[in-house]
Parts: structure tokens; sequence; C-alpha cells
């Protein structure tokens, strides 16, 4: 029966209603007994008596629901842990669906971001710089080319970007973009140094606090690199698919010079 159950809310008032049919039939019996033996059942052992099995009665129900009433705080304990548990499970799926959704698809984001035609190279980086900036939130963006004959980087394509000198050469070791070429590996800066960079719009001129310069290789060589800048933090899986990425790059590139 549900009623009898430990943590019923039923379960005191049962038991003292009990409590009390019990004394009742007890002081029935007693008085009987007293009376049948011609003893007065108000005597001082009655009334005795009587106090002892009602304190008895009242002792054992207080103990009663005393234990209920632990029994009802465990309950919502564990109800509260089980609760907490799964919730925990809940915010973690969440965590991997949205993980899941922010993973980069590689192959199918450079089929997005690398321009079919090469022809021109000029045109060709500034669609892909473009491409790059719509993607990753870029504000500007630089694309250079080595010569093969004398290993000089040279600036080819820029994406919003305006200087009144001429934009920098350098070779590899040279420049923090040289020194990208040098060791092959995407650098993620969090901290542009000053003047590196500058953005000009309708809303004035700023500086972007992140840079990633990555390296386009070929056949282990660098033979060009990118740069973007932006306001808002590059993530370490924007950041691994630019190196996979500079490799493709690098591939294409090559290919079309050969045909």
């Amino acid at each position: 029966m549900s009623l009898l159950r430990p943590n019923s809310k039923y379960l005191p008032g049962f038991l003292l209603i009990l409590l009390f049919v019990f004394i009742l039939l007890v002081f029935k019996i007693f008085h009987n007994a007293l009376l049948s033996s011609g003893i007065n059942s108000t005597s001082g052992w009655g009334i005795f008596l009587m106090m002892l099995i009602a304190g008895i009665g009242i002792i054992f129900y207080i103990l009663i629901l005393n234990a209920n009433n632990r029994s009802k705080n465990l309950q919502r304990e564990v109800e509260s842990l089980v609760f907490s548990i799964e919730e925990t499970k809940i915010q973690k799926e969440i965590k991997k669906e949205t993980v899941a959704i922010e993973k980069i698809d590689a192959e199918k984001e450079i089929k997005a971001i690398i321009p079919t035609n090469n022809e021109d190279l000029v045109k060709f980086g500034e669609i892909f710089l473009q491409n790059c900036a719509r993607r990753f939130q870029a504000v500007q963006g630089l694309f250079y080319l080595k010569n093969p004959e004398d290993g000089v980087f040279s600036f080819k394509s820029g994406y919003a970007f305006y200087s009144e000198s001429e934009p920098v050469i350098y070779t590899e070791g040279e420049t923090l973009a040289g020194q990208v070429a040098k060791n092959k590996t995407v650098l993620n800066l969090s901290k542009v140094p000053d003047n590196y960079i500058t953005i000009l719009s309708g809303l004035g001129d700023g500086s972007p606090n992140y840079l990633l310069i990555v390296p386009i290789i070929s056949n282990s060589e660098t033979i060009g690199i990118i740069e973007l800048a932006s306001f808002k933090s590059f993530s370490s899986e924007v950041e691994e698919f630019f190196a996979y990425l500079g490799h493709k790059l690098g591939e294409k590139l090559t290919q079309s010079s050969k045909s």
C-alpha cells in the first residue's frame, strides 16, 4: 500500500491514529481488568500505567516521524543529485554538439575559398582574400608570392589594404612574415605589434588586435605568405585549417605554373 511507504506524507497521521486507537484499546482492556478484579480504575497505579503507555506511544511516534523526515530529506538529496548528474550530462552533450557544429569542414571550405581560375594571380589573390575575410571575419588581408629566382617575397594582392608607401618585401627570416616562411608554420598572434597594421574606414582608422600569418607551401618549400588581420581572435581550429589550406593552395599554384 502506498499509505505505508516510508516516504508517504500520510504515514505520520496514520501512525498517530493507530497510536490513539492502541492507547484506547489498552485503556479499555486495563479498565475492564480492574473492574473485574474490584479495583478502582482511577487509582494511582492505573493512572501511572496509562501515562506510561501513552508516553511510550508518543516517543515511538516521534521516532517514526523523525525517521520519516530523514527518509524524505535523503530522497530529496538523492533526487537533487540525480538531477544534477543529468543536467551535467545534458550540458556536456550540448557542448559536444556545439563543438561539432563549429568544427570546420576543411574540404568544403577550401573549395569555397580558393578560386578556380588562377590565370591572373592578382585577381586570384584578391578573390581569395575576400573569401577568407567573409568566412573568418578578417578586416584586412595580404597575399605575397616568392620570386623563385631571388627568394624575395613581394606583395601580390590585398583586401582592405591602403598604404601610402609600397608594401614591404622580405626574404625568409626577415620580419614576422619572413620568419613564418622560414619556419613553415602558422603564426597566430593575439597582440599585434604597434603600427604593424592600420585599418581605414568611414569611422576612422584602427589597429586590429589579432593577426594570422600563413605560409603557402609546395614540395616542402614556402612559395607565398597569407596575412589576415581581425578584431576577433582566430581559434585553434581556424589556425589548423589555414595550415592545411596553405598546403592545398601551394599545390594549386604549383600545378598552374607548370601547365
